[in-house]
């Protein structure tokens, strides 16, 4: 089944299975359940690459998945070669020595001016910027690198073993709070200066892998044949 590295898939859990997770009897990378006589393996902390490198060597396997985890394409961090490494590190040292050569030309000016509009923007961004303080929990206490994001941003901060975050944003700006096996919770930023949050726990499926493949268009095949010639 080496289809699935050549094809965006997703999984699903169309029948899932209602047996009680703890009840099963504990077995190697999962729980041993007696009503389908089946391990059902627990891919709840496995990453994408990992349950596609399970699922091209097994077939008919039944796993335990956290809801974010279905219904999506998996994603597989693509391998740069080293052939289009060397190729693309040499075009930029010609453009680069070229660029040192122009420069080395052009006299340097420095105006007071630009200093001043730098400062002022550097203050119209920071303008309205408060921080954000509080605590990240679950149903069993603080939780460790969660994180919580500037919705619409690239900014984000992480918690700390107690739980805690300090975080800068403007008044009505969105957190994002997050953490793997929970529910991501959105929290608009009002006049407050403290946000505690209690996440709840990620609905989970187990069942009977489904493996939905997604083929390629014809153009996405030519630029992968492409890609393939730089390996």
């Amino acid at each position: 089944m080496k289809l699935l590295l050549r094809n965006k898939i997703n999984l699903s859990i169309p029948k899932p299975c209602h047996e009680n997770w703890e009840a099963m009897t504990p077995a190697e990378k999962g729980r041993f359940c007696s009503v389908c006589s089946k391990t059902v393996l627990d891919f709840t902390k496995a990453s994408d690459k990992e349950i596609i490198s399970y699922l091209n060597n097994n077939k008919n396997a039944c796993g335990r998945f956290n809801n974010y985890q279905l219904n999506r394409d998996l994603i597989i961090p693509k391998q740069k070669s080293s052939y289009w490494f060397i190729t693309t590190a040499s075009v930029l040292g010609f453009l680069g020595l070229n660029s040192q050569t122009v420069f080395s030309q052009i006299p340097l000016k420095t105006e007071q001016t630009d200093k001043i509009k730098t400062t002022q923007d550097a203050t119209k961004t920071t303008l309205g910027l408060k921080k954000i303080t509080g605590v990240v929990s679950d149903d069993l206490g603080p939780l460790i690198k969660a994180s919580v994001t500037v919705k619409g941003t690239t900014k984000t901060t992480f918690t700390d073993f107690d739980g805690n975050y300090t975080i800068e944003a403007k008044e009505d700006d969105i957190l994002i709070f997050h953490y793997i096996g929970s529910k991501p919770q959105e929290i608009i930023i009002s006049n407050k200066n403290q946000i505690n949050v209690t996440l709840l726990p990620e609905f989970v499926l187990a069942g009977e892998i489904v493996i939905i493949e997604k083929k390629k268009t014809f153009f996405a095949r030519q630029i992968q044949k492409i890609r393939n010639w730089f390996r």
